[in-house]
């Protein structure tokens, strides 16, 4: 019985140790640099996404998720998703490809947002939502308030 207790104690003490090893900084997007259509299937768009990031830790952080719901002008598009997580290298600024998926609600929407430029749509589309991260053990979520996608990189 006094070995399990201490057991308990050595894993909630080491726990307490690694969670408390330093702060962790705020990771900075630069600036997104190119958008790549890579297909439309059915109501879902899908796009390459470079993005500049800046990761001034010393530990490796990893992206888990993105989710986004989309607006063109007023009208609600559907969610913006990432398809993969992404890991960001320690103390280091670098462009990162992400898979994106927008989730249309009805294939008219694709149509209304290719109208123009391709190059346009980072101004087009507005978002809302969440991004989810981690490094080991600490996980955060950070909320995002609506704005147009082009201003992520701003905000964040």
């Amino acid at each position: 019985m006094l070995q399990k207790f201490k057991a308990i104690f050595y894993f909630i003490f080491l726990v307490l140790i690694l969670s408390s090893c330093g702060k962790v900084n705020e990771i900075k997007v630069i600036g997104i640099r190119n958008v790549q259509l890579k297909g439309l299937q059915k109501n879902v768009i899908k796009l390459n996404v470079e993005l500049e990031i800046d990761n001034p830790n010393r530990q490796k952080i990893t992206i888990t998720h993105v989710n986004f719901k989309a607006w063109l002008n007023t009208r609600e598009l559907g969610t913006l998703e990432t398809t993969e997580s992404i890991k960001l290298i320690p103390c280091s600024q670098n462009m990162y490809p992400v898979s994106v998926e927008i989730k249309l609600r009805t294939a008219a929407d694709a149509l209304r947002l290719m109208t123009g430029s391709f190059d346009d749509i980072l101004n087009k589309i507005e978002v809302e939502g969440y991004i989810k991260g981690k490094s080991f053990p600490v996980r955060k979520k950070i909320v995002v308030e609506r704005q147009p996608f082009s201003n992520l990189g701003k905000t964040l």
